[in-house]
């Protein structure tokens, strides 16, 4: 196991001494609807990053639709063309597809239309993705950030839709928490799991010891699922310096008894 952070190329050297594997950007900071002169910069600070980039999250902005009559597959395929080279060339091997803004659908749009545009979306993708080297996972969001991809058994079943082998899923605690999805939910078909987050499953909070967080059964589970991949916290901080080492302890001991 792999222990990362969501977090910018710039707290690179904050991370390391907290005890963190990898960072996980987000796209946007790879700067894919802007030239290559643009992105010179961010490829510089990748190279001096003392832990790298080894995934990306929040892959498409709100307004580069995916569902409803407003999703442009044509601009869709020029912005993941662009990301997914950019993500490779700093050393990223995973993109993480939430992305709720964009895959929302719309008021009164019909449902099993939007599934059919997000799988085009997704199939077209996986095939510009593994050109690269890249996996795309596929983040299930809780309801109040999606209304369409919920659960990791939703994401499983869509990946196995899509049959690419760059298009995987992802199993994310605080998600799983807030949709009420048992953690033994990633054990069937885990051979689509690519990626994991973590936060305390209720308040997105850094875990931390004696807040009331299963980590240890949720360790449990991806093992059974036969996952030993990369595993990026997610969560807001209140005092990173003070409380990151505490969560990275936390994780790393509590993956070892698990």
């Amino acid at each position: 196991m792999k222990l990362g952070i969501c977090t910018s190329f710039a707290q690179h050297e904050a991370a390391r001494a907290a005890g963190f594997d990898y960072l996980e950007p987000t796209v946007g900071s790879l700067v894919p609807d802007q030239p290559d002169d643009a992105f010179a910069e961010v490829r510089r600070q990748a190279a001096q990053a003392v832990i790298k980039a080894e995934a990306f999250n929040c892959f498409l902005p709100a307004s580069l639709k995916v569902t409803g009559p407003d999703a442009d597959l044509d601009a869709l395929t020029r912005y993941v063309t662009t990301a997914c080279a950019r993500a490779a060339l700093v050393g990223g091997s995973v993109i993480v597809f939430g992305s709720g803004g964009a895959r929302t659908v719309p008021e009164g749009f019909s449902l099993d239309e939007a599934m059919r545009q997000v799988t085009v979306f997704l199939t077209a993708t996986g095939v510009i993705a593994g050109a690269d080297g890249i996996t795309i996972a596929i983040e299930p969001l809780r309801k109040a950030e999606s209304n369409i991809i919920n659960l990791v058994s939703e994401g499983y079943a869509l990946a196995r839709r899509v049959a690419h082998p760059a298009v995987q899923a992802l199993a994310d605690i605080y998600h799983m928490g807030q949709e009420g999805e048992p953690y033994a939910a990633v054990v069937p078909g885990a051979d689509m799991l690519a990626h994991v987050h973590i936060s305390h499953p209720i308040t997105r909070k850094p875990p931390a010891p004696g807040d009331g967080g299963d980590y240890a059964e949720f360790f449990r589970a991806l093992k059974q699922a036969g996952y030993d991949g990369r595993i990026s916290v997610e969560c807001g901080w209140d005092d990173f310096a003070a409380q990151a080492p505490v969560t990275v302890d936390l994780l790393k001991t509590e993956w070892e008894k698990s």
